[in-house]
């Protein structure tokens, strides 16, 4: 069931104050209390009469009794609250079996439905009709709840009104907000019950669960307009967006986002929270409406600045492919308006743009600015990304152990699965490969033990492939371990890339599988430059350099690197263009990557590196 911020029901306090009002109730009972046997003979002769001792001993024990009662029932809730719902669930069950109460009975119930324990549900509602063969009102509630759970749409609608005439508020948004989930999980139910839920939200205007109901059923039934004006009567009550907002919002943006669009369109969002406006912004953006989205928010901008909205619109000009300038301007807006978290988020961020862009000084400065408690790890994970990317390989391999020290292991933005990727990737880059063989191993025999191990082993035997290949010359190896990757991870595009192009490397191999798996990769990453590269030096060891041109071109426009450069580098010298080659040979000696396949490229074909300049296509 959909839920508020945690806090403990109404109608809980209502149950505990029951109890705890009826402690002090006791005496008049006790007067019939039967005496314990041996009462008589344990006394001694005082100021009260043995009756009078009997009585006082009675009425205690009915005070501890309904103690241990409310006790029992507060550790219920208490497991609820940490998630041990069965726990709760059997408690409220036991409860109800003991004292016959059908406020007890109630609770259970609807702990039950919202749990989704429809068996248990039932089972309660049955012990609660032998306890209360007369139902009252709250038995009359959860016999609708068990019709409406149970598809019984002709009840359902039948007593909407009446079981919500005789509830205080609590119960009616609990009521509206089951409507809500089951109006979710069954579709016909708005096409029976949807006017009723209309008509009877209508009566409940200062009510935010009405109003999602209202939301939700009108969406489904197709009444824009309804949908349209209850979403404004939401918006009004709820201006932060608590759970059961967003998940309609979610649902509405999913199913029937031109509703969304239109509510948008027809609400003076000026008159909205922030967060509404934020969402705004977010909606146009899921349409594909990017310019939109950044003319509306530059409009936002100019009427109440905040860190949240320059942080989004950073997020925009990144979509928007805008200069880095232009997305480090907006962060930077973004860290001096903002909370310390908001300022975090934003050198996050920018520590990714800007190591994305290469520009890594400023990338260290962002990461630097971290200082938040929930992105520890975050700002680990970066540190560790960020000398990777500059080929620092100890200094990232160092950076990734001290980050897998660290007691929690999820940051906001990353979790440990990313950070083991970017140990395995230093780690396969490790100047002594031999020792680097030893600890993949030593991973891959520990993670295929492990139940839930094969994400990382795929991982594992993706990064020692890639020291067999690159490091050691074993080709052989490399393709039995990347196999092994794709029986993990089938039709994954890298993988099938690595596995083509490492059988390229053969003294003899297959052609038509080598190329028939780079052709698969690129049909499913058509821009992925690795790609172009291997596609683009299959064709030419296939013999046609006309064709491997154009993909060796896009590759070295996208990812100049040394090898990318050996190739295209080839295959213009292939086709006369002996000039524009050693320019290509000249950039590739300036860049990353494998400079040694350069130079020996370069000697086999008597190449000599003329002044770099740019590459034509």
């Amino acid at each position: 069931m959909f839920v508020w911020k945690t806090r403990v029901r109404p109608m809980v306090l209502a149950l505990l104050l029951f109890y705890t009002g009826n402690v002090y109730a006791a005496t008049a009972d006790a007067e019939t209390a039967t005496l314990p046997e041996g009462w008589k003979t344990i006394s001694k002769p005082g100021r009260y009469s043995d009756e009078e001792r009997a009585s006082e001993y009675a009425r205690r024990s009915v005070i501890v009794e309904r103690a241990n009662d409310v006790f029992t029932l507060l550790g219920g809730e208490m497991a609820l609250q940490k998630g041990e719902a069965g726990t709760a669930l059997a408690t409220y069950m036991v409860m109800l079996d003991r004292t016959k109460d059908p406020e007890v009975a109630e609770r259970a119930m609807d702990m039950a439905v919202s749990l989704h324990a429809y068996g248990q549900a039932e089972a309660i509602y049955q012990k609660w009709r032998e306890i209360e063969p007369e139902p009252g009102e709250a038995q009359k509630r959860m016999a609708w709840t068990r019709a409406l759970v149970s598809g019984d749409t002709d009840y359902t609608a039948r007593n909407l009104n009446a079981v919500l005439e005789h509830a205080n508020d609590a119960q009616v948004g609990r009521m509206f907000l089951l409507l809500s989930q089951m109006g979710v999980q069954q579709p016909d139910l708005a096409k029976e019950v949807g006017r009723g839920v209309h008509k009877a939200a209508a009566k409940y205007q200062e009510m935010p669960e009405a109003a999602i109901a209202d939301v939700i059923f009108s969406a489904q039934r197709g009444k824009e307009k309804d949908a349209v004006k209850a979403l404004q009567r939401l918006a009004r009550l709820d201006a932060e967006i608590l759970p059961p907002t967003e998940l309609t919002l979610r649902l509405v943006a999913q199913r029937r986002p031109e509703m969304l669009n239109r509510f948008f369109n027809e609400t003076n969002t000026q008159n909205l929270s922030p967060v509404w406006q934020e969402l705004e912004i977010s909606s146009l953006v899921a349409s594909g409406q990017i310019d939109r989205a950044y003319s509306r928010l530059q409009a936002l901008l100019g009427q109440n600045p905040n860190a949240d909205l320059y942080i989004q619109a950073a997020l925009l000009s990144v979509a928007r492919q805008d200069d880095l300038q232009v997305v480090n301007g907006y962060l930077d807006k973004a860290y001096t308006y903002g909370t310390q978290e908001q300022q975090s988020r934003a050198a996050v961020i920018g520590a990714m743009r800007n190591a994305d862009a290469k520009a890594f000084a400023p990338a260290r400065a962002w990461t630097d600015k971290i200082t938040a408690a929930d992105y520890v790890f975050d700002k680990a994970v970066l540190r560790a990304s960020i000398d990777a990317e500059q080929g620092n390989w100890r200094d990232a391999l160092a950076q990734a152990r001290r980050a897998q020290r660290l007691p929690e292991q999820q940051g906001r933005f990353f979790g440990a699965q990313d950070l083991q990727r970017v140990y395995l990737f230093v780690l396969a880059k490790h100047d002594n490969p031999k020792q680097a063989l030893a600890e993949l191993d030593a991973l891959a025999a520990a993670a295929a033990k492990q139940p839930d191990g094969q994400a990382q082993l795929a991982d594992i035997l993706y990064q020692r492939a890639m020291v067999y290949a690159d490091k050691l010359q074993q080709p052989q190896k490399a393709i039995a371990d990347l196999r092994r990757y794709l029986e993990i991870n089938p039709n994954n595009a890298g993988g099938m890339n690595a596995l083509g192009y490492t059988m390229l490397l053969l003294p003899a191999f297959d052609m038509d599988e080598a190329f028939g798996l780079i052709q698969a990769a690129y049909q499913l990453e058509p821009e992925s430059p690795a790609i172009n590269d291997s596609i683009g030096w299959a064709y030419y060891l296939k013999g046609d350099a006309a064709a491997a041109l154009p993909y060796l071109q896009y590759a070295f426009e996208k990812y100049p690197d040394a090898e990318v450069a050996a190739h295209l580098g080839e295959v213009l010298w292939h086709l006369g263009e002996q000039r524009q080659a050693e320019a290509v040979f000249a950039q590739g000696l300036q860049s990353e990557g494998n400079v040694n396949l350069l130079k020996r490229t370069m000697q086999r074909l008597g190449a000599k590196p003329a002044p770099a300049r740019s590459v034509q296509k």
